[in-house]
């Protein structure tokens, strides 16, 4: 796995955090935890168990857009603390408002899981339900930020002024497993805005971000271009990947056999949140900027370029791949390509 240690902070600045949080989970006396199992949420959910014992309950939505491991291994982590666990059965994919894949899908999936857990609230008589935002989400791009206020439901980490960081040294300290664990989003961030979310399209991610685990990868996206897959991988797995031409041939294989037609590598590699940047402006005149591309990749030859919506695909021969996975190659092309206002580089691996 690639470790993400916290990033050292003022011991007496987190104490105080921590005591702040605290307090604030003392005041409550009973409540609910919004919980997926990634560190933000299991950290919150251990933190309120160590100050309110069994009136901390952990609520997990179990839906389609869950990863396959994730309900198990969310269940490993209450069970080695204590902590007592409910899951609720949602239904996304029953509303085509989140169907559709707006820029604010994740608005109707927390309405979706705040709507269960207000129910759980009514027949457990609990006054607060809480969410695993934390202080460094505040100026980012989340909708599900907006339902959570819509819904009264309160964020006790931000509120503490708690950072990934801080909350990561925390999970370390108190031995919670996911401590330095990527961080993870549900399957349906896979898909570009306006895609519509389909049973079909989420098992295709599972299995494809699946392969790839079972082979050593572990911080990684398959992002759903219907028909073709473009796979987000950080510098140092992608070189692997590039460099690899068995590796490349059995994930194509793989991959085609879950029903993408076509398989890529993003050569800007990973970025959490990368959809988002298809929310900005893109090249105003797209032959335009494929001539320039071209002019690019001149020496890499032969070579077919295709612009679909604000990516390039590329289709390059193998000696070409292969001089890709050394970063020094690859950095000044990506820089190049990027300038031209491109968000996402596709290299076909299978020329």
């Amino acid at each position: 796995m690639t470790a993400l240690a916290p990033t050292a902070a003022d011991p007496a600045a987190l104490a105080e955090k921590l005591n702040r949080l605290n307090a604030l989970l003392r005041s409550m006396g009973r409540v609910l935890i919004g919980y997926s199992g990634g560190v933000d949420s299991a950290m919150l959910a251990v933190a309120a168990h160590r100050v309110l014992g069994e009136n901390a309950i952990a609520v997990t939505a179990d839906s389609e857009s869950y990863a396959t491991g994730e309900l198990e291994a969310a269940f490993d982590i209450t069970q080695r603390f204590g902590i007592r666990h409910l899951v609720v059965r949602t239904s996304e994919l029953d509303n085509p408002e989140y169907v559709a894949n707006p820029s604010n899908r994740c608005y109707f999936c927390k309405q979706e899981l705040f709507t269960h857990m207000q129910r759980l609230a009514g027949e457990l008589k609990v006054e607060h339900i809480l969410y695993g935002q934390n202080a460094d989400d505040a100026g980012d791009f989340r909708p599900g930020s907006l339902a959570a206020r819509d819904y009264g439901v309160r964020a006790p980490l931000m509120e503490a002024g708690l950072t990934k960081a801080d909350i990561r040294e925390l999970a370390r300290r108190w031995e919670v497993p996911v401590w330095n664990r990527p961080a993870m989003a549900c399957l349906s961030s896979r898909f570009p805005y306006g895609t519509a979310i389909t049973t079909e399209g989420l098992r295709m991610v599972d299995q494809a971000e699946n392969f790839l685990r079972q082979r050593g990868f572990s911080q990684l996206r398959v992002r759903h271009h219907v028909d073709l897959a473009r796979i987000e991988l950080p510098a140092p797995d992608l070189d692997r990947l590039l460099a690899d031409p068995g590796l490349c041939a059995a994930l194509s294989a793989a991959f085609a056999g879950y029903g993408y037609r076509r398989v890529t590598a993003d050569l800007r590699g990973f970025r959490s949140g990368s959809m988002n940047e298809a929310l900005l402006p893109a090249p105003a005149q797209v032959g335009e900027t494929l001539d320039r591309a071209r002019r690019l990749l001149v020496d890499l030859e032969p070579c077919h370029l295709e612009s679909r919506e604000q990516m390039l695909c590329l289709q390059l021969g193998r000696a070409a791949i292969l001089g890709l996975s050394d970063p020094a190659r690859r950095q000044p092309l990506v820089s190049g390509l990027e300038d031209l206002g491109y968000r996402y580089l596709a290299l076909d691996l299978t020329p």
